[in-house]
């Protein structure tokens, strides 16, 4: 077991970073670390963007980290107009990305190659369903001006999580912490750990720093009613070892005749969406605000939706 979730179940959240903190302190004061302001990267920020097939967000969730970041470093493997759609941003916005065409597969290499590429000092993982709130740039700016250029940080704070649909949340997990920014070393990468894409930040370098505001949206599954139950059977797939052994329509056709008693995908895709909105629970603006403008802008224009 890595020791990240070892100490997690022992420490929780808080404890964890509380040890982080102490043992990254005491390596940075007694030298046994390079400090960070020498790690040959220009003060900035790199967002690292991998996409899959997603055109109904990728525009609003891009556009909303334009006076954020210094670059985007979008990894594709898109058969949708996804690729267009980010080309025609970067026209039209003069927001500075750069796009590299991939075959879809393993996830850790990929999240591995951005980190090799992007060129700043500042990673910002950032999915293409990822929305940055309206007043959140700034802070962001700030706090990162305001910090020891010469420490190592992991920077969390909370998505607030859209699920289904935008007016709805899973009542279990509403908020999404992790540490969506922090400062790249050569020795910094990804590993999986169990079923997950874990980032590996050396214990001894990284201070923590928890912002308990949540600072952008997650569209979590926010997905039309196909592709989240395609989503859902590739899941059960994995979890039943069958992955690679046949292919996810011959399984999909297979189960959906079991579970819903039809072959009809776009039946049971509707009956499937409807069981799933009934587990969720209504978006709370009283207790998690309004949406981002970009977002309440984007829903009109694209799908006629107002939020």
């Amino acid at each position: 077991m890595h020791w990240r979730i070892l100490a997690r179940r022992v420490l929780g959240r808080e404890g964890t970073f509380l040890l982080r903190n102490i043992v990254s302190s005491l390596s940075f004061y007694l030298r046994l670390i390079p400090p960070a302001n020498i790690v040959g990267r220009e003060n900035g920020i790199s967002a690292i963007t991998c996409t899959y097939n997603e055109e109904d967000w990728v525009e609003v969730s891009l556009l909303s980290l334009k006076d954020l970041v210094n670059e985007i470093v979008v990894l594709d493997s898109s058969t949708d107009r996804t690729p267009a759609i980010i080309e025609e941003l970067h026209e039209k916005h003069n927001i500075p990305i750069r796009m590299y065409r991939i075959p879809l597969g393993d996830m850790v290499y990929v999240r591995n190659l951005g980190l090799s590429i992007a060129k700043y000092k500042w990673i910002l993982i950032w999915d293409a369903d990822f929305i940055l709130r309206d007043d959140s740039a700034p802070l962001i700016r700030e706090l990162l001006e305001s910090l020891d250029e010469r420490k190592y940080y992991l920077i969390y704070w909370p998505h607030i999580c859209l699920d289904g649909d935008l007016w709805h949340q899973d009542p279990k997990s509403p908020l999404h912490i992790e540490h969506w920014l922090f400062t790249w070393n050569p020795k910094l990468h990804y590993k999986k750990v169990g079923h997950h894409d874990s980032l590996i930040a050396q214990l001894a370098y990284y201070n923590v720093i928890y912002i308990r505001r949540a600072l952008s949206f997650h569209l979590r599954t926010v997905r039309s009613p196909k592709r989240l139950l395609y989503r859902h059977y590739r899941w059960l797939m994995r979890r039943e070892g069958l992955e690679g052994k046949s292919s996810l329509d011959e399984y999909v056709k297979k189960r959906i005749l079991e579970d819903f008693g039809t072959e009809d995908i776009d039946l049971a895709a509707n009956l499937y969406f409807q069981k799933y909105l009934s587990n969720l629970a209504k978006y709370r603006r009283d207790i998690y605000g309004d949406y981002p403008q970009l977002l309440r802008e984007h829903a009109k224009r694209k799908f006629n939706v107002e939020l």
